[in-house]
């Protein structure tokens, strides 16, 4: 099947446009994502981000309240979120395809023409800090945060994305109004449609909805280099399951060619992704010691960072941690065997093939990687996917997984680092 190549464009205020024409489609996907995130944030304001994606919802010029902001979409079927990261803050609806325009504009309402008034401030601040007491009661996904803190320390991309308690508490409006003025605009966003769309019609709406909107020169932010450096941090909790994570971060994972990501990619899936993994089927399968256990692979702008979860009987998380220890020896001693590496292939470009038949994934495809410098076609992955070979994927191995760049976090009712540090050490 020939993949259809979406059309690209830059308007005269920097705003990048990507305009995917799927015919038979019925719905339209409308994304924008701006360089808006925690590493665009400083200690004072951490979390600045994503009380600003929660706050435009409470109001535009048009839609004056949140009723009127949902009833826009949901009343036609459709449906709207939005998320915030590290690097980007994603506003994004779903709407039929005779409603494309109704998505498009409530995109730019949001992002561009929110009211941001006092009493929506007030209101949400403590629905915040109610979410940010829900994390910290979920070890399952705070030890992802305490991990990112200890890979990233010293750096805001150690940043918390919620922020704090203090930092959400003495935030003011002014702050807002000047995080949103200084972050929010054309030359700092991607907006991307996908549906079955002439393509002239859509680019000229958006230059109509953008043109009252001036160029600002990019904000660029602090970049971060380097390599983690080994840590353990244990959390002592009465859970009744033992939650880790073991990270690494490189400001050379899969940035020093687009080949190295394929790898780092490859990597992954054979570790840790599926249930046909190796993490999956020794650690869970064959020595029973954990129920999820699974690696995941984030490319960043500037670094790359590869994190393995593990939720275990508290009684068996030192073997636990020697089964990991064992497989990334394994990747590192020994060549993956050829089918093995073949079925990572195919599980990625199958996967990837998947993804493209949903609008909101593609998207986020387009969206957010061009917003971070990259631009590559599905058939583009899937031949430079196919190239990697085994002796690439054994060299990345031995050159990241080494004790000095590994750091773990570790909740449970554990007080001591000391046994964990001889695991970890004794590779």
């Amino acid at each position: 099947m020939t993949e259809i190549v979406p059309k690209r464009c830059t308007l005269e205020n920097g705003l990048k446009v990507v305009i995917h024409h799927q015919p038979g489609r019925r719905s339209v996907t409308n994304f924008l994502a701006i360089r808006s995130g925690s590493r665009y944030e400083t200690a004072q304001n951490n979390g600045i981000a994503h009380f600003l994606e929660h706050l435009v919802f409470k109001g535009t010029e048009k839609y004056t309240d949140n009723e009127a902001v949902a009833s826009a979409i949901e009343g036609v079927g459709g449906t709207l979120n939005a998320w915030t990261d590290f690097d980007h803050t994603a506003y994004w609806n779903v709407v039929p395809q005779e409603e494309w325009q109704v998505g498009v504009d409530l995109n730019v309402e949001l992002a561009f023409k929110a009211l941001l008034r006092q009493e929506d401030l007030e209101r949400e601040r403590g629905v915040i800090i109610e979410e940010i007491r829900m994390l910290q009661d979920d070890p399952a996904r705070y030890v992802h945060d305490l991990s990112t803190e200890q890979m990233f320390s010293g750096h805001p991309l150690a940043q918390q994305i919620i922020g704090s308690e203090k930092t959400v508490q003495d935030m003011s409006l002014p702050q807002f109004k000047d995080y949103r003025s200084r972050y929010y605009a054309p030359s700092q966003a991607v907006f991307v449609v996908v549906g079955d769309l002439d393509e002239a019609s859509v680019e000229a709406h958006l230059r109509q909805q953008f043109k009252s909107l001036e160029p600002r020169e990019l904000t660029v932010p602090e970049p971060w280099q380097g390599q983690s450096k080994a840590a353990i941090r244990v959390l002592n909790k009465a859970t009744d399951q033992t939650h880790f994570v073991l990270g690494l971060a490189d400001d050379k994972l899969g940035l020093q060619s687009a080949r190295e990501r394929y790898a780092v990619m490859l990597l992954n899936t054979i570790l840790g992704q599926g249930m046909s993994s190796r993490l999956f089927m020794n650690i869970r399968e064959k020595k029973g010691l954990a129920y999820a256990i699974h690696s995941h692979f984030s490319s960043l702008e500037d670094a790359g960072a590869l994190t393995v979860y593990g939720g275990v009987n508290t009684a068996k998380v030192e073997l636990a941690l020697q089964a990991l220890m064992e497989e990334l020896e394994n990747l590192s001693s020994k060549l993956v065997p050829a089918a093995e590496l073949e079925r990572a292939r195919r599980h990625l470009i199958g996967t990837q093939e998947i993804q493209a038949d949903h609008g909101l994934n593609l998207a986020v495809w387009y969206g957010t990687d061009w917003l971070l410098g990259r631009w590559e076609t599905h058939e583009e992955v899937r031949r430079g996917l196919l190239a990697v070979t085994s002796d690439e994927i054994q060299s990345l191995a031995r050159r990241i997984f080494k004790p000095s760049c590994l750091t773990l976090v570790v909740i449970g009712p554990h007080e001591k680092t000391e046994t964990f540090a001889g695991i970890l050490n004794n590779r």
